[in-house]
């Protein structure tokens, strides 16, 4: 069983940052912090599923909700002073979530922009050189992304054919160097579903969350 929350968190100039901590009642040694995309929200079957996932394996886990494709003020700066906000943003959602508890155990699990956060969080944080990560349809254009995956000692990448963003080659390199667990959807776009077919997105939602599930129960 588990509750909700939400933490008062202060991001990019002291605002507070949009979140829900889906708390287990019973004490909880592992957090996974959930990085959505800029228009894929928590809510969205993709991490919603990924999420109630990782709760049947007993860990609290935070959504952080920003939403800046709703908020003038962020589509208006440069892509320098977007980064810094949603920087700033997702460092302060993450150390406010290792505050929760004592956890022995993080994961953070992106999607899309969700990858940026990730791939920044473990360039600058000290306390995440040792995590687990899921990345859901990764930025594989970002440079900075690219080289995260490719260094990360326990890491899940999951993507689709019909992505923009998939790179056949590094992803063979990838696995190649037995860095990461690679998991290529046939034919699925950036949401991992197949356009026009309900039943086979329904099928790879189900196969993702499977994967998730093996991936993190590995830990142990």
């Amino acid at each position: 069983m588990y509750s909700f929350k939400t933490l008062e968190i202060k991001g990019h100039r002291d605002e507070l940052v949009p979140n829900t901590l889906l708390w287990q009642e019973r004490q909880a040694g592992q957090v996974a912090i959930v990085l959505p995309g800029i228009g894929y929200t928590c809510h969205m079957p993709l991490l919603y599923y990924a999420s109630q996932t990782l709760l049947t394996v007993g860990m609290d886990v935070l959504w952080v909700e920003y939403h800046y494709i709703r908020r003038a003020d962020y589509r208006v700066l440069s892509g320098a002073e977007q980064n810094q906000w949603f920087f700033e943003d997702v460092a302060a959602a993450c150390r406010m979530a290792l505050t929760q508890r004592s956890y022995r155990e993080i994961t953070l699990v992106g999607k899309s922009l969700g990858t940026r956060a990730m791939a920044q969080l473990i360039a600058t944080d000290a306390r995440l050189a040792q995590c687990r990560d899921v990345w859901l349809t990764p930025v594989l254009r970002d440079a900075t992304v690219r080289e995260q995956i490719k260094g990360r000692p326990h890491a899940l990448v999951v993507i689709g054919t019909a992505d923009p963003y998939y790179d056949s080659a590094y992803l063979a390199g990838l696995e190649a160097n037995g860095s990461s667990q690679v998991m290529v959807v046939e034919g699925a776009d950036h949401n991992l579903e197949i356009k026009g077919d309900v039943e086979s997105s329904l099928v790879i939602l189900q196969e993702v969350t499977r994967a998730i599930k093996g991936f993190q129960q590995s830990a142990g």
